[in-house]
Protein backbone atom coordinates (compact mmCIF):
# COMPACT_ATOMS: atom_id res chain seq x y z
CA UNK A 1 0.00 0.00 0.00
CA UNK A 2 1.43 3.35 -0.87
CA UNK A 3 2.11 6.33 2.11
CA UNK A 4 -0.48 8.77 2.68
CA UNK A 5 -0.41 12.00 1.22
CA UNK A 6 0.54 14.32 3.80
CA UNK A 7 -2.94 16.38 3.76
CA UNK A 8 -4.54 13.21 3.68
CA UNK A 9 -6.10 12.97 7.26
CA UNK A 10 -6.89 16.72 6.59
CA UNK A 11 -9.25 15.40 3.22
CA UNK A 12 -10.65 12.56 5.61
CA UNK A 13 -12.00 15.06 8.68
CA UNK A 14 -13.46 17.54 5.81
CA UNK A 15 -15.16 14.96 4.17
CA UNK A 16 -16.60 13.61 6.87
CA UNK A 17 -17.39 17.33 8.23
CA UNK A 18 -19.15 17.57 5.08
CA UNK A 19 -21.35 14.67 5.58
CA UNK A 20 -19.72 11.85 3.81
CA UNK A 21 -18.99 8.36 5.14
CA UNK A 22 -15.54 6.98 4.98
CA UNK A 23 -15.92 3.60 3.70
CA UNK A 24 -12.12 2.79 2.56
CA UNK A 25 -8.50 4.76 2.66
CA UNK A 26 -6.33 2.63 0.28
CA UNK A 27 -9.10 1.86 -1.59
CA UNK A 28 -7.94 -0.97 -3.94
CA UNK A 29 -8.48 -0.97 -8.07
CA UNK A 30 -7.18 -4.40 -10.34
CA UNK A 31 -6.41 -3.79 -13.83
CA UNK A 32 -5.35 -7.56 -15.21
CA UNK A 33 -2.13 -7.95 -13.05
CA UNK A 34 -1.79 -4.23 -11.79
CA UNK A 35 -3.17 -2.71 -8.54
CA UNK A 36 -3.59 1.09 -8.06
CA UNK A 37 -4.43 2.60 -4.86
CA UNK A 38 -7.21 5.55 -4.74
CA UNK A 39 -6.97 7.32 -1.46
CA UNK A 40 -10.79 7.35 -0.41
CA UNK A 41 -13.55 6.04 -1.33
CA UNK A 42 -17.04 7.86 0.44
CA UNK A 43 -20.40 7.40 0.75
CA UNK A 44 -23.66 9.42 0.94
CA UNK A 45 -25.71 6.80 2.50
CA UNK A 46 -29.06 8.92 2.43
CA UNK A 47 -28.45 10.58 -1.14
CA UNK A 48 -27.11 6.53 -2.31
CA UNK A 49 -23.95 8.34 -3.61
CA UNK A 50 -19.74 7.09 -3.95
CA UNK A 51 -16.88 8.88 -4.46
CA UNK A 52 -13.55 8.14 -4.91
CA UNK A 53 -10.85 10.90 -3.72
CA UNK A 54 -7.67 11.63 -4.88
CA UNK A 55 -5.71 13.38 -2.36
CA UNK A 56 -3.00 16.00 -4.03
CA UNK A 57 -0.55 18.16 -1.34
CA UNK A 58 0.94 21.01 -4.12
CA UNK A 59 3.60 21.44 -1.43
CA UNK A 60 5.35 25.15 -1.35
CA UNK A 61 8.38 24.65 -3.12
CA UNK A 62 7.92 22.31 -5.60
CA UNK A 63 6.86 23.30 -9.47
CA UNK A 64 3.39 23.83 -9.23
CA UNK A 65 3.58 22.52 -13.17
CA UNK A 66 4.85 19.64 -12.07
CA UNK A 67 2.70 18.85 -9.27
CA UNK A 68 -0.12 19.51 -11.83
CA UNK A 69 1.37 17.58 -14.32
CA UNK A 70 1.10 14.44 -11.80
CA UNK A 71 -1.91 15.18 -10.64
CA UNK A 72 -2.96 15.00 -14.09
CA UNK A 73 -1.59 11.94 -15.10
CA UNK A 74 -2.41 10.28 -11.83
CA UNK A 75 -6.15 11.51 -12.14
CA UNK A 76 -6.34 10.01 -15.93
CA UNK A 77 -4.38 7.18 -15.32
CA UNK A 78 -7.71 6.27 -12.52
CA UNK A 79 -9.95 7.50 -15.06
CA UNK A 80 -8.57 5.46 -17.88
CA UNK A 81 -8.58 2.08 -15.40
CA UNK A 82 -12.47 2.24 -14.60
CA UNK A 83 -12.96 2.77 -18.21
CA UNK A 84 -11.18 -0.61 -18.81
CA UNK A 85 -13.13 -2.24 -16.04
CA UNK A 86 -16.55 -0.54 -17.31
CA UNK A 87 -16.88 0.99 -14.56
CA UNK A 88 -18.69 4.53 -14.29
CA UNK A 89 -17.26 6.23 -11.35
CA UNK A 90 -17.70 9.70 -9.84
CA UNK A 91 -13.51 10.37 -9.08
CA UNK A 92 -12.73 13.50 -7.60
CA UNK A 93 -9.54 15.27 -6.97
CA UNK A 94 -8.67 16.94 -3.62
CA UNK A 95 -6.37 19.97 -3.39
CA UNK A 96 -5.99 22.53 -1.29
CA UNK A 97 -7.35 25.80 -1.43
CA UNK A 98 -3.82 27.14 -2.09
CA UNK A 99 -3.64 24.96 -5.02
CA UNK A 100 -6.94 26.04 -6.31
CA UNK A 101 -6.27 29.93 -5.47
CA UNK A 102 -2.62 28.79 -7.08
CA UNK A 103 -1.81 27.00 -10.39
CA UNK A 104 -5.56 25.97 -10.87
CA UNK A 105 -6.62 29.79 -11.51
CA UNK A 106 -3.93 30.12 -13.84
CA UNK A 107 -5.01 29.99 -17.29
CA UNK A 108 -2.74 26.45 -17.41
CA UNK A 109 -4.87 25.05 -14.56
CA UNK A 110 -8.12 26.27 -15.47
CA UNK A 111 -7.84 25.24 -19.16
CA UNK A 112 -6.41 21.44 -17.92
CA UNK A 113 -9.15 21.44 -15.11
CA UNK A 114 -12.10 21.95 -17.79
CA UNK A 115 -10.53 20.50 -20.98
CA UNK A 116 -10.20 16.99 -19.03
CA UNK A 117 -13.51 17.91 -17.05
CA UNK A 118 -11.41 17.36 -13.42
CA UNK A 119 -13.71 17.07 -11.01
CA UNK A 120 -12.64 19.14 -7.58
CA UNK A 121 -12.77 19.36 -4.12
CA UNK A 122 -11.13 22.10 -2.67
CA UNK A 123 -10.29 21.85 1.03
CA UNK A 124 -8.95 24.15 3.95
CA UNK A 125 -6.00 21.99 5.53
CA UNK A 126 -6.31 24.62 8.50
CA UNK A 127 -9.73 24.30 9.08
CA UNK A 128 -10.55 20.81 7.38
CA UNK A 129 -13.15 22.13 5.94
CA UNK A 130 -13.98 21.29 1.99
CA UNK A 131 -14.63 24.90 1.15
CA UNK A 132 -15.81 24.45 -2.80
CA UNK A 133 -16.80 21.45 -4.55
CA UNK A 134 -16.78 21.49 -8.54
CA UNK A 135 -17.82 18.73 -10.37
Amino acid sequence: MPAKDYFHDAVVNSLEKDGWEITNEQFPVRVAERRLWIDIRAAKINAQTIILVEVKTFYAGQSMIEALANALGQYMLYLAAFKYLREDVNLILAIPVSAYDGIFSEPIGETVRTTYNIKLAVFDPETEEIVKWIT
